[in-house]
């Protein structure tokens, strides 16, 4: 046992070290800004004309109007209202963010269709997808989606945070409900669903990943491949949180780096995996929607779900993984006390299917700090805030696990805080730190605001105030 913890300590510092090699050679990613410029540009290019015809074309030839447009991190979509005043969605991805636009796009489809096929969960209708020419500037095809638009409005924070009791348990027994239908699609292998080549067949592949769609986006090497082990699962995740916090950042300070650096270390050591209890008997998968957020969930007013949207980048994942959203399990801002209401509905429905029960007995009794880890690996983005907010503060419960090596630590610290130097001075040669231009607006607007503020208190500031001299 201790070799393979060894093995696979040894290959995460081979990830690292790799990493860091590679920067030194000057393979800098594009920016977010640059990435964004791209996708600028795609758009703009976008004939709307022909997005008028293509619908009108899959809707009885009805004439139509573009009524709103809503620009997301990976599609941008198109809400079209027809003369026998119907509405639609076109989506349209954006290519240049978009890891395999087409296949992803394929698997989205599969996925959405089966769903409806075989579950209760108010998916959206897809009309047709495929490829047509939508650009001005090109003769290539694009990727679009012509969907049904649901009516509803988006969930929010706020919403649920104020609703009354009866409201609130009725959305949550309706959540609970959606999760349980999920279970109810068993399959032996992680990844991403597509047609199979027979009608109403499926297959399974690589997982497509949002995360690794925007490392691919920024210029990096990423790989995609079926998981057969809940093991083989978390190994890649691993491999992906490794992947995403080496990446370089510009003007890393000293203390967010080894911030950073701690939680990476520590999130990554065999122990951690040990916590997680996983059984290596269990190699059930089940589906999971990759973003729920409570965007991605269309209410009523009396918070009933209408809709559930956003299901790319949807793959199986094992038993273990298959959890709530972090706004659920308390490890996100804004809803710190909806876990405990939503354990208690979830324990009143353990009698409605057998899947209830499973959901019950999987998370009626969860470790808060085990959903926190998991929360860690499933979406390697929200490492710094989880671990700052929920797992470091609870380090005694983590006993069991040794803290990272400080000499590696320090080395890897010292490592990133050069690359991030080096990083910086690339994009200050080459006029792309422009977010530092705004870092420096609002620098000298919030000191502006602080000599009024000491103006308006007297005739003359402190004198051991600096600001006017900072200025």
């Amino acid at each position: 046992m201790r070799s393979i913890q060894k093995i696979r300590i040894g290959f995460f510092t081979f990830i690292h070290r790799s990493f860091v090699l590679q920067t030194q050679r000057d393979t800098w990613p594009l920016t977010d800004e640059q990435i964004d410029r791209n996708v600028d540009e795609f758009l703009l290019a976008i004939d709307e004309d022909a997005l008028r015809s293509l619908a009108s074309e899959h809707h009885n030839n009805q004439t139509c109007e573009i009524k709103a447009r809503h620009r997301g991190s990976f599609n941008t979509c198109f809400v079209l209202e027809f003369s026998d005043q119907s509405t639609r969605i076109i989506r349209i991805p954006h290519e240049p963010a978009v890891q395999d636009a087409w296949d992803k796009m394929r698997s989205e489809v599969s996925t959405m269709r089966y769903l409806r096929r075989k579950t209760t969960i108010p998916v959206p209708v897809i009309y047709m997808y495929g490829r047509s020419q939508l650009r001005r500037d090109t003769s290539e095809l694009q990727c679009f989606m012509i969907l049904e638009h649901i009516k509803g409005q988006s969930l929010t924070k706020t919403t649920l945070k104020g609703s009354s009791e009866p409201h609130r348990r009725q959305f949550l027994e309706q959540l609970i409900d959606l999760f349980a239908e999920l279970r109810k699609l068993p399959f032996t292998q992680g990844g991403s669903l597509v047609q199979g080549d027979a009608e109403n067949t499926l297959d399974l592949v690589g997982a497509f990943s949002m995360r690794k769609s925007e490392l691919h986006a920024a210029g990096h090497t990423v790989s995609r491949s079926l998981n057969a082990t809940p093991q083989e699962f978390f190994q890649d995740q691993r491999c992906l949180l490794h992947q995403m916090w080496t990446v370089p950042e510009k003007r890393l300070g000293y203390e967010q780096a080894e911030r950073q650096e701690f939680a990476l270390q520590f999130i990554s050591q065999p122990e951690v995996e040990e916590r997680l209890a996983i059984q290596s008997s269990d190699k059930t998968f089940f589906l999971a929607h990759p973003d729920l957020r409570c965007q991605n969930i269309l209410v009523d007013d009396e918070l009933n779900i209408r809709g559930v949207i956003d299901w790319e980048y949807t793959a199986t994942v094992p038993r273990c993984a298959s959890i709530p959203p972090t706004w659920i399990t308390g490890n996100d801002k804004g809803l710190p006390d909806l876990s405990s209401e939503f354990l208690r509905v979830l324990s009143s429905t353990r009698q409605k299917s057998e899947y209830h029960s499973q959901l019950a007995a999987d998370w009626g009794f969860q470790d808060p700090l085990r959903w926190s880890i998991l929360h860690v690996l499933i979406d390697p983005v929200d490492l710094d805030f989880i671990f700052q907010q929920n797992i470091l503060r609870n380090i005694p419960a983590l006993c069991g696990i040794p803290s990272p090596d400080p000499l590696q630590m320090r080395r890897n610290v010292d490592q990133r805080l050069e690359t991030s130097r080096r990083y910086t001075k690339y994009l200050q040669d080459n006029s792309l730190d422009e977010e530092g231009h705004y870092e420096k607006m609002e620098r000298l607007l919030r000191s502006s605001q602080a000599m009024i503020r000491d103006l308006e208190a007297g005739p003359f500031p402190p004198k051991n105030s600096g600001r006017i001299a900072q200025l």
